[in-house]
């Protein structure tokens, strides 16, 4: 008894198989069969029509025909080539046992994985898959030439989850009962997997908690989805049978990228912490936006890039002009960030006076601006920097928005007032008087330098000690600098000075010095971002954003980390907002980088990949060959141009740049990967088949390898060879969009099961919406489906790419 029960319970309705399941887990059936009847090739086809429940044999071909059925349901069937049976007669009838003992495998596998409940995947695997996107975006950081491990795949640039609260069904499992709320729980997993794209991992992320993985999701996407998720399941009800009410439940969602929504030393995590730490970001999200609710942009939807800018309000009014915000270090904050304070108080007399209709009684009023002192995991300390009305008292709830340094207040400081500008302790100007003081400095002045010096490591003091501390270092500063040297506070772990010596060279001995002493001295690690002007085309008034520029580059240095903001730090900073997806805003970017030292490969290098991804091929290879001009060692130019010469149909010229790129390194995997694509599209398949087994020896980016055998295979008229390539390419990354639009063609070339090759292009299209292949497989497939409107909008769509 006991053991039928635990049968029933892997035998779940949510957790049965589908034939879609077979090739997402085939190799597992493969091994699984293989472990009994040794082959040596095999494939799986899903006929249209249920063939033989018998094994067949075929001794001359050696080539055994296994059916796949599991409880009286057929899946389909499993060739298995290169079979010796020595007692055909006796053992084919027993074969099919084989297979089907193989599809139980399969479903323990899939029931572990998988919530018997609601059918998502579980947070275990959620955690897991997670991991395995941002291994994959990982391998992406490795300079050019570096060896890859295993597993990455060429398209992949971020990742995304989208997570839901359910929070309100607590209420509905105390009102109406666990059942109830169970029973309307499955109908928003239901709700929520038909919302999803089709390559993105729907999960039960925790109690009263769904999370979305989004493969490739851009922070863009990752809303779009959130908000569409949140729309569908705020329209889910339920009737409870007895009282007749409809209920529902109130949903927020939250949301986060990896890479877009990381900094700093987040970076240097593992693999695993980060995908945990993706998951918390988007939590974080959620819990803003279920407090929040309707005041969003979104209603009810929160990105994690968005907190700062729409999730912050004052949560407690303190002496001395501060307050407790509710935004922290888990949110994103840092000293030194200055928000706008807004009031939500609608029926306000400050609104007296004025139709009933109009803006002013349905959007906040703006009250002044405050700056981040203190910033603690879950809040901060700020000091009220500014008020448009001064008899208009900052309140709690009031909310604050994020302001670009470019858009803050000036403040006119008066002569007669400056020794009570002064911090008693340090001599520091607060925030907003530095900003003022450096303001009338600097016009008095051609050049001067002003530097951002960040306390990144100061011993663990609380109270008056760490000001003191904090006044020693000061004291250090001035003691290397002199007295010209003026300095303010930038949160509370930053210091800001102006020096009136613009020459990089003096500066950056001067702030070494200053390093060096401050670690021997009181044990602080610093870093220092550094702004000399004159410096290209900015302005006076760029310096501060200038600074912080350099500060990224100098946390990046080895000690002593001081960075002036140069060529390289231009660079840096342009790979940010490209990583972002701001291609024109990282362009400009890296031109200021070339102006600032023309000899810059990497910008040479990322100028060129930019304009490529823009679809300006000429103007791409014009900056790769700027790069070569420069270094004609330069792998990354020589791969590149060689990849641009090839998409603009020049072979020639794409063959001699990666026979230049292998004369500098013989295992440049990409670079072969490409000569055997180049001697293919010129139909020398031998040729072809040779650079692809020399990639394969490399053991990189086997995915890659798999679907360019199986490309080859094809057009060499063996589609058997070619779906065992695809299946090794899907084994290695599920989420192959190129592989997933070739197993779909293969399907319908084959007469197969349309509704396999409809999932599989759909995949594939969702992964890749620019992938003009699979918009074009997904037509075919709904058109041998019957779906004539449906077939006909994927056409639509494949002509407009």
């Amino acid at each position: 008894m006991v053991m039928k029960t635990q049968i029933d319970i892997l035998n779940s309705e949510r957790t049965q198989l589908s034939r879609y399941d077979l090739i997402t887990y085939e190799h597992l059936l493969a091994e699984s069969i293989k472990s009994i009847i040794n082959f040596s090739s095999y494939s799986l086809y899903f006929p249209r029509k249920i063939q033989s429940l018998e094994a067949i044999w075929d001794a001359k071909e050696k080539k055994l025909l296994l059916p796949l059925v599991m409880n009286n349901k057929f899946y389909g069937q499993f060739v298995a080539r290169g079979v010796t049976i020595r007692a055909p007669k006796t053992l084919v009838s027993t074969l099919p046992a084989v297979a089907t003992l193989a599809l139980e495998k399969i479903q323990g596998v899939k029931s572990s994985i998988t919530n018997a409940q609601n059918g998502l995947f579980t947070r275990d695997y959620l955690h897991h898959a997670a991991n395995r996107e941002i291994s994959m975006i990982r391998e992406g950081f490795h300079l050019s030439g570096e060896r890859r491990t295993a597993g990455s795949e060429e398209y992949r640039a971020t990742v995304g989850v989208v997570l839901l609260d359910l929070s309100g069904l607590r209420s509905v499992e105390t009102e109406f009962g666990h059942l109830f709320a169970e029973e309307l729980a499955v109908q928003f997993a239901d709700s929520l997997k038909s919302v999803a794209p089709e390559q993105a991992f729907v999960c039960s992320s925790g109690d009263y908690e769904y999370a979305i993985l989004i493969p490739a999701g851009t922070s863009s996407a990752c809303r779009k989805i959130a908000a569409e998720a949140v729309r569908t399941l705020r329209s889910v009800q339920k009737v409870h049978s007895i009282t007749e009410h409809r209920v529902g439940v109130d949903i927020a969602a939250g949301y986060a990228a990896f890479p877009q929504d990381f900094e700093g030393a987040q970076f240097e995590l593992k693999s695993e912490e980060q995908s945990r730490l993706l998951l918390r970001k988007s939590r974080i999200g959620a819990g803003v936006a279920k407090r929040l609710g309707e005041s969003l942009l979104i209603p009810h939807v929160l990105g994690f890039n968005r907190l700062l800018h729409e999730g912050g309000t004052i949560r407690e009014v303190l002496p001395v002009n501060r307050v407790v915000v509710d935004v922290g270090g888990a949110m994103g904050a840092r000293e030194g960030q200055r928000f706008s304070i807004w009031s939500n108080n609608y029926d306000s007399t400050y609104a007296n006076g004025v139709p009933a209709d109009s803006l002013i009684n349905r959007h906040p009023l703006y009250k002044g601006e405050l700056v981040l002192m203190e910033v603690r995991e879950a809040d901060s300390i700020a000091e009220i920097m500014h008020m448009g009305d001064p008899t208009w008292a900052v309140e709690p709830t009031d909310t604050i928005k994020l302001l670009p340094e470019e858009k803050g207040i000036g403040v006119t400081v008066e002569k007669d007032k400056e020794a009570e500008q002064l911090d008693s302790l340090t001599g520091l100007y607060k925030h907003r008087d530095f900003i003022a003081r450096f303001t009338k400095e600097r016009e008095a002045t051609d050049s001067f330098a002003l530097a951002l010096i960040r306390l990144s490591r100061i011993p663990h003091v609380q109270g008056g000690a760490g000001e003191q501390v904090l006044a020693e270092a000061t004291q250090q500063c001035r003691d290397i600098l002199g007295n010209d040297m003026i300095g303010g506070r930038y949160g509370l772990n930053s210091l800001i000075c102006f020096y009136p010596e613009g020459k990089p060279e003096f500066v950056q001995i001067l702030f070494n010095e200053l390093c060096e002493r401050l670690l021997t001295n009181l044990g602080i690690e610093a870093a220092v971002g550094i702004f000399c002007y004159p410096y290209l085309d900015y302005r006076k008034g760029d310096a501060l954003e200038c600074c912080l520029k350099a500060l990224e580059y100098a946390m990046l240095l080895p000690v002593p980390r001081v960075g002036i903001l140069d060529s390289l730090a231009l660079n840096i900073s342009a790979d940010k907002l490209y990583s972002k997806n701001d291609s024109f805003g990282a362009i400009e970017e890296y031109k200021r980088a070339l102006l600032a030292d023309e000899d810059n490969t990497m910008a040479w290098n990322s100028l060129g990949v930019c304009y490529a991804g823009l679809g300006r091929p000429e103007e791409a290879r014009k900056h790769f060959e700027g790069a070569l001009a420069r270094d004609e060692d330069d792998v990354m130019a020589l791969y590149n141009l060689g990849h641009i010469s090839q998409t603009l149909g020049n072979f020639k010229a794409a063959r001699k740049y990666y026979d230049n790129c292998l004369l500098h390194d013989e295992k440049h995997f990409f670079s072969i990967i490409r000569l055997g694509q180049v001697n293919e599209m010129e139909n020398d398949f031998s040729t072809a088949r040779m650079f692809f087994e020399r990639a394969r020896a490399l053991e990189e980016n086997k995915p890659l390898v798999e679907r360019n055998f199986a490309r080859l295979c094809m057009k060499e008229d063996n589609p058997d060879k070619a779906r065992e390539h695809l299946h090794q390419a899907l084994l290695y990354n599920p989420q192959d969009a190129v592989a997933l639009e070739l197993m779909a063609r293969i399907y319908l070339d084959g007469g197969e099961d349309p509704e396999i090759a409809e999932v599989l292009a759909r995949q594939a299209a969702a992964l890749r919406p620019d992938f003009k292949g699979a918009w074009l497989q997904l037509a075919r497939a709904l058109e041998a489906c019957g779906k004539k409107q449906d077939a006909h909008q994927a056409l639509v769509k494949a002509g407009e790419l």
